[in-house]
């Protein structure tokens, strides 16, 4: 305790008069929910965690490709590069395309981040690290996920240019495709785990993980999320050959960072979820601490997503949406019920 001359009198109490009405909010401030809000999982990190995705997927990519990659911004293999497109992007002009519809043009991308930073506040991290432990965690993210559709079709319409609204159209009719099988996929997962909370799914998989008995589940869920995210093989609403970046064509500067921003905050959001449900989470041997184990798994899947984007060729979209409502909704069914016959047994006659 801080004190002050003979008297003993801690700094506090000389303070207590002046800080009293004050006393709430600096309860606030210094609150652990308050602090993984602001610090890790949430903003500070979600922000640090996406600039170093960018710069891992390009050195990654580059690796697969047997290309050098980001290089001269700070002299560990160009770690600064995507920081220094923060900067060169937040001195940019910015520019609202004439007749576009402006509310909806900035509300879009910005609502984006958003929804991003809600979908990590939902991952427990390690235990007692999550921010939102609900009852029904995975079915909330997946909710959220599915307002996505909406937000890039309001993107590319609010333009008012034909290359944005047909890369906003292309994302409704994949990720709608899509949504189906990863809502089943992870049906599968709630069957034998017997909860919707991911806290306590992760605690299910303290004799095994999910991923073993839920293989199938696992494949489609990471198939889904990959088109969720529109990431390569399935950026058809972005394709540059034919549409020119599609919904994000028209956006400048800090809203082209805003448009981007929430891509790779959904793979790492997508990515610990992956985790969580199929990988145990953050349990692993006591040895290292539970949030090393969250993070190294997460970072596995990552880079695993990643390399899908330096080998696969970009697919048809008649070739996306048949593969999504036949072949991955027919298999997520399967799914269930190898799923039901795991849990419950044989039917018996």
């Amino acid at each position: 305790m801080l004190t002050t001359g003979r008297t003993g009198r801690s700094l506090y109490w000389g303070l207590a008069p002046v800080l009293g009405p004050l006393q709430p909010l600096v309860d606030m401030l210094t609150s652990p929910l308050f602090l993984q809000i602001v610090l890790f999982p949430g903003l500070t990190s979600i922000a640090i965690i996406g600039a170093l995705l960018g710069w891992l997927e390009r050195k990654v990519t580059a690796r697969v490709q047997l290309r050098i990659g980001p290089l001269y911004a700070s002299p560990a293999g160009g770690i600064l590069q995507m920081f220094a497109d923060l900067i060169k992007l937040a001195f940019k002009e910015l520019i609202v395309p004439e007749n576009s519809d402006a509310f909806f043009f900035i509300m879009a991308p910005t609502t984006g981040l958003v929804l991003g930073a809600a979908l990590v506040g939902l991952i427990p991290f390690a235990p007692g690290l999550q921010i939102a432990n609900i009852e029904v965690g995975l079915p909330a993210f997946l909710a959220i996920i599915t307002l996505s559709p909406t937000l890039i079709l309001l993107a590319g319409w609010s333009a008012n240019s034909k290359f944005p609204f047909i890369g906003g159209l292309r994302a409704l009719f994949q990720q709608t495709a899509y949504e189906i099988p990863l809502w089943l996929s992870a049906l599968g997962v709630i069957m034998m785990a017997g909860t919707m909370n991911l806290a306590q799914i992760v605690a299910a998989q303290s004799t095994g993980w999910f991923i073993i008995p839920q293989a199938l589940g696992a494949f489609i869920f990471l198939v889904t999320s990959v088109a969720e995210m529109e990431r390569l093989p399935f950026d058809l609403p972005e394709a540059e050959s034919e549409i020119m970046m599609g919904w994000q064509a028209e956006y400048p500067g800090v809203l082209f960072l805003a448009a981007q921003g929430p891509g790779f905050v959904k793979l790492y959001a997508f990515s610990a979820l992956f985790t969580t449900i199929f990988l145990g989470g953050f349990l692993g041997p006591s040895f290292l601490p539970p949030l090393f184990w969250m993070l190294s798994k997460t970072l596995t899947v990552i880079v695993l997503i990643m390399l899908l984007r330096s080998t696969f060729p970009r697919v048809r979209l008649d070739q996306l949406l048949r593969a999504g409502w036949t072949t991955l909704l027919t298999l997520a069914i399967i799914n269930i019920g190898i799923t039901y016959i795991l849990v419950v047994g044989l039917p018996t006659l």
